[in-house]
């Protein structure tokens, strides 16, 4: 979907999840995410260990129960629930002030 330049200004968020990068930005606040898109995830419990550069800074050094994805390759998301997770931890209580402020939010994607 290809959105013009006037409708990406009236958007109040908009996310980039790129394959190697991934950025939010907040109208009035700015860029307020832009890191690696990269996370790290237990594979006996399932549980999300780490995102972004902390993650990045894991590949190659986790036990074997420990692995290290990239949710978006080649500018395709190849494992959208991972892709979820990624960006609710890396957005966190950011952008949910600011749905609690403005409910009408536009966004982009």
């Amino acid at each position: 979907m290809t959105l013009s330049l006037d409708q990406l200004r009236r958007c109040h968020v908009a996310v980039d999840l790129g394959a190697a990068r991934t950025r939010v930005y907040l109208k009035h606040q700015g860029l307020i995410v832009d890191e690696p898109s990269v996370a790290s995830v237990n594979t006996n419990t399932g549980a999300l260990i780490a995102v972004g550069t902390l993650a990045e800074r894991m590949a190659g050094r986790t036990p074997e129960h420990i692995r290290v994805v990239r949710p978006v390759s080649g500018g395709t998301v190849v494992d959208i629930d991972m892709a979820q997770r990624m960006l609710r931890y890396l957005v966190g209580d950011k952008v949910r002030r600011a749905w609690r402020r403005k409910p009408t939010l536009r966004a982009a994607g």
